[in-house]
């Protein structure tokens, strides 16, 4: 499972529309379910998916997201998440997995790690 929410996560700083394809192929089961804050509605399946962070790679050349920490259990895993250009953490996130026969099918995300405020 953590190899699949690596994989899926280093589409986003990869180079090309070929490797994001590559790395999110790698992770994600069929009818992927996606959401986040800055999406204005859920996102699903694989092309819509890759069209989304097609438009962060655009808006961010160069930056990359990165899991630091996961724990799962059962067929659910929590992925701590670093976004990063040049060098530096511009936002964490925080993922909420959910797998189905070893791939994603549903990750849900959210701004920070829900530190009280």
């Amino acid at each position: 499972m953590n190899d699949c929410l690596h994989s899926l996560f280093a589409a986003w700083g990869a180079p090309s529309p070929e490797a994001r394809a590559t790395h999110t192929d790698a992770a994600i089961g069929p009818n992927f379910y996606y959401a986040d804050p800055n999406t204005p509605a859920p996102i699903e399946g694989r092309d819509a998916y890759l069209t989304y962070i097609a438009q962060f790679a655009e808006m961010m050349p160069g930056a990359s997201a990165e899991v630091v920490a996961v724990s799962s259990h059962n067929s659910h895993a929590r992925a701590t998440v670093d976004f990063s250009s040049g060098g530096k953490r511009m936002m964490r996130g925080q993922y909420f997995a959910d797998f189905q026969d070893g791939r994603i099918v549903r990750l849900i995300g959210f701004t920070g790690t829900g530190e009280p405020e």
